[in-house]
């Protein structure tokens, strides 16, 4: 059953085609993720399911008498008010209820309790409907309810009764989120909804999600969570969608090998062209004109199949690749062997205590990653290592050697008034073309490169300050949350980077992805106490909770590998005659044969084809072009 029908939706922004005929439907028991470039159109489109805003175009349809709980990325639209009632635990349906109840009661008190009185039978009436509706709302449990939804998402206890005008936007998000789910929703709609959440609250929500019996429509650049929750990828980019089912992986993986089946039909279109031409002047020699003609509207067909066909195949399905920005850092002449420890750390807050009797070390040229639930004191801990805060007990140093640079989980700039060239101008000793060009490699373009700091994005303050940073001569990067507000693309490329920096490099992070690839050291901050793990966050896991998620499966063998030794023997029998004439009409018959396969392979190829079968066929196409290697020697030869 579908439960959200988006068909043919066009969205027009200042002229600028967002969304071009997008259509997409998500099922109950299905969890659709929508990814792309930041811009792609991700949140314009789930607006325009949720009726917020109008497309210009096409339809969205929900299905009938179904609930749809939706969560926003833009903590503005959690709405916190300053009515001192309003905490974690108050849930406005049930307390109007019960408040309504309360002042039945109190009127059939102040009615006369007489037989056949009929105020009183009509306040008795509607106080047994209320009654009925409050039961069915759970009202008597619902306090236990989103106690424990809660505490899954991480809040704490003594936050349970903080009214949410006190709250910090990842307390408040948590409590939506809450919120949402109690409604017991048959279509949830969530754009970020990792945003703000720490890794066990991740954890937790993604367990709740696989669970969810309705249908989901989500947006998220956590490449972790897409694996464990989507059942269904859908990416927007130039305003069009590739649909493929499967997680994020087994999306990019469909990618790969349709990029690759698609490269290698380009190469055996250019060799056909290549050699259909040599048969064209090899008839035209010998004067079959009427058979050379027919032989050039096939390289026309060819040549209209490699530009148009192959074409529209790379854009419907997003094959080109999408660039993130150019990053890489300066090679360092020195990394110090002794970059930061400390011994019998101790960190409190009034009554409340963060850390105690903590040591560490870090080595130069180590890659640590900061975790823990949130409130832990991760960010306090790295603003004790920069010396912002000496409120502490025992030892902490970051040696006086060491020259770093620091990126904080709000990216702030001493003057936001500057544009991003004033900027890198007054950071370098660039002229303004040099400077221009510097900044194309962090994808701002022409006149953007004069937008003021101030009107900047997340992600784009985020790519600006890398600019900045890499300007700097640093051998220790000291990064708080560097991955968020960056799509894809930019993750891939800082990723790329940051593996690439031969320096130290201290993360506090909950992205699981970057600290499964980019660290080797885990600092847990977890019931005042800070343990060290020697590994990767897979390494973490398999110590802490027994968990191992490496594949262990031994593969079988490909029958790519069966084709290529069947390609061997025909090659040997390829050159059994010294008869040149007789080898080549065997050579032709050969590539007649093993085409014909190919093509019948080709009418087979969809979603669920293996990378097996795409291995076999490049094997054959290989054999291919190696047999029209022959046969054009010996036509040169003849």
């Amino acid at each position: 059953m579908s439960l959200l029908v988006l068909d043919n939706i066009v969205k027009e922004y200042r002229n600028q085609c967002v969304l071009n005929g997008v259509s997409l439907r998500v099922e109950r028991g299905e969890r659709v993720a929508l990814v792309g470039p930041n811009g792609a159109g991700k949140t314009t489109l789930l607006k325009i399911a949720m009726g917020l805003e109008f497309s210009d175009g096409g339809s969205a349809v929900t299905a009938r008498n179904i609930k749809v709980g939706h969560l926003s990325q833009d903590l503005k639209d959690i709405e916190a008010s300053d009515n001192k009632i309003d905490t974690a635990l108050h849930y406005e349906k049930v307390y109007k209820l019960e408040k309504k109840l309360r002042e039945l009661e109190k009127q059939m008190d102040e009615q006369s309790k007489a037989s056949g009185s009929s105020s009183y039978k009509k306040l008795l009436d509607e106080y047994s409907r209320l009654l009925i509706r409050y039961e069915a709302m759970d009202g008597y449990t619902i306090e236990t309810k989103i106690k424990k939804i809660l505490l899954g998402l991480g809040l704490r206890h003594e936050t349970l009764s903080t009214p949410l005008n006190k709250m910090s936007g990842g307390e408040r998000m948590r409590v939506s989120i809450a919120r949402i789910l109690l409604e017991e929703p048959d279509l949830l709609i969530l754009d970020e909804p990792t945003n703000h959440l720490d890794i066990h609250s991740t954890e937790w929500f993604e367990s709740f999600l696989k669970n969810f019996k309705g249908g989901i429509l989500f947006v998220s650049h956590d490449r972790y969570f897409l694996d464990r929750v989507a059942t269904r990828v859908a990416e927007l980019e130039m305003g069009s969608i590739s649909i493929r089912s499967g997680n994020y992986s087994n999306y990019l993986e469909h990618k790969k090998q349709l990029s690759q089946f698609v490269a290698n039909e380009q190469r055996r279109l250019r060799w056909t062209i290549r050699n259909t031409h040599e048969i064209v002047q090899g008839l035209k020699s010998r004067g079959k004109s009427k058979a050379s003609k027919s032989r050039e509207k096939e390289i026309k067909k060819f040549n209209d199949e490699l530009s148009i066909s192959l074409g529209a195949v790379k854009k419907q399905e997003h094959l080109h690749r999408a660039d993130g920005p150019k990053i890489k850092f300066k090679k360092l002449r020195h990394v110090s062997k002794e970059i930061a420890w400390a011994d019998n750390l101790r960190k409190s807050f009034g009554d409340v205590t963060l850390f105690s009797g903590a040591s560490f070390h870090i080595s130069g040229g180590e890659r640590v990653g900061i975790i823990g639930p949130n409130g832990c004191g991760k960010t306090t801990l790295i603003n004790m290592l920069l010396g912002n805060d000496e409120k502490y007990e025992g030892l902490l140093r970051l040696g006086e050697w060491v020259k770093y640079s620091y990126m904080g989980q709000e990216v702030l700039f001493e003057n936001d008034g500057l544009t991003m060239l004033q900027l890198i101008s007054s950071k370098s000793d660039l002229q303004e073309a040099e400077a221009r060009d510097y900044l194309t490699r962090f994808q701002f373009y022409g006149d953007e490169v004069n937008k003021s700091i101030e009107v900047l994005s997340g992600g784009e303050r985020v790519r600006l300050y890398l600019a900045c940073v890499m300007l700097e001569d640093a051998d220790c990067l000291i990064l708080d949350e560097p991955t968020n507000h960056l799509d894809m693309p930019a993750r891939d490329a800082v990723e790329a980077a940051l593996k690439e920096f031969k320096g130290t490099i201290i993360a506090v992070t909950h992205d699981r992805y970057y600290l499964t690839h980019c660290v080797g050291k885990i600092f847990e901050i977890e019931n005042g106490k800070i343990t060290t793990f020697e590994g990767n966050y897979d390494f973490y896991k398999k110590v802490k909770y027994g968990i191992d998620d490496e594949n262990t499966e031994k593969k079988a063998p490909k029958p790519a590998e069966r084709s290529s030794k069947n390609t061997s023997n025909k090659k040997q029998s390829s050159t059994k005659s010294d008869n040149p004439e007789k080898n080549r009409q065997e050579i032709e018959d050969q590539i007649i044969s093993l085409e014909d396969k190919i093509k019948e392979m080709e009418g087979l190829f969809d979603i669920s084809t293996s990378r097996e079968i795409y291995q076999e066929y490049g094997n054959l196409l290989n054999e291919v072009d190696r047999l029209y290697g022959k046969w054009n020697d010996l036509i040169t030869l003849k």
